[in-house]
This record gives structure tokens, C-alpha cells and sequence, in this order.
């Protein structure tokens, strides 16, 4: 098993945090997140016990959370011995920009609700929000498509 020195694991525990707070719009559970994050921030593949070992989670937490991203054909599982290990199967650039497109539907669906409880001025002000976050939304999906 790989071991984490103090300083190594403080600055790789800071990019599983900043990666993970880049794609909690996915709306995965957390704990899916979290590993996915620990995936990209490695570099090199992690077993179960790895990753229970660098996220903090149990290795039952670990267990359901990749059959869960794996199941989402998020990550793919290497047979590493008699153990497994975990990469991630799809690039960082476009799991953030699906993240993006994802928060960008909910903030349209918000206003979109809003428009029906408002006056007719601010009503027609959030049509117009509306409509650049559609074109803000096309270009997201757009640059997804296009490999970022």
C-alpha cells in the first residue's frame, strides 16, 4: 500500500477538496465524489484500501461508491493482483464542465419558477437571465462534446 507522508497527504487531502467542490453539482453522493476526487488527485490508481485510507470513509463506504461510479461508467476497475485498483474513466475537463451545465440547468430552472411569482417588469428581466444562461448552457455542453 502506498503511504501518504504528512506533507504529501496535507497537500494531496487539498486537491481532493477543491476537486470535489468542482463536482458536487453532479449531484452524485458525496462520498462518490470524494472518491472520484481522491482518483484524480492520485497518480497512479488506487485499491479500495487506498482509498479508504486517503478519504476517511469505511471500506464498505468505498465498496458502494465505486460500484456506484462504476456503474455511471465513471471509473474503471484494473485488476492489480488479488486486489482491484480504481482510475478514473473520464477526463477531469469534461466531468467539470458536465458539473457546470448541471448547476447552470438548476439556476434556470429556479428562475423559470420565480418568472411565474413575480411582476411582469422583473418577470421579463428574468426571461432575459434565462435566455443567456440557455446560450451559457449550449456553449458548456458544446465544449463537453468537443473534448473541452
Amino acid at each position: 500500500m502506498r503511504h501518504f507522508s504528512r506533507f504529501r497527504r496535507k497537500g494531496f487531502n487539498e486537491a481532493v477538496a477543491s476537486i470535489s467542490q468542482l463536482l458536487a453539482p453532479l449531484g452524485l453522493p458525496r462520498s462518490c465524489v470524494r472518491v472520484l476526487a481522491a482518483l484524480y488527485a492520485s497518480e497512479a490508481p488506487l485499491s479500495g484500501r487506498e482509498l479508504a485510507e486517503v478519504t476517511g470513509y469505511s471500506k464498505s463506504a468505498i465498496s458502494a461508491a465505486v460500484r456506484m461510479l462504476e456503474r455511471d461508467c465513471l471509473v474503471y476497475r484494473l485488476k492489480r493482483g488479488r486486489e482491484s485498483a480504481y482510475v478514473p474513466s473520464v477526463g477531469i475537463a469534461d466531468l467539470v464542465l458536465e458539473a457546470q451545465a448541471k448547476l447552470v440547468e438548476r439556476v434556470r430552472s429556479r428562475i423559470r419558477s420565480l418568472k411565474t411569482r413575480v411582476n411582469s417588469t422583473l418577470s421579463s428581466k428574468l426571461h432575459l437571465l434565462d435566455r443567456e444562461l440557455e446560450i451559457l448552457l449550449t456553449k458548456l455542453r458544446g465544449e463537453a462534446r468537443e473534448g473541452g
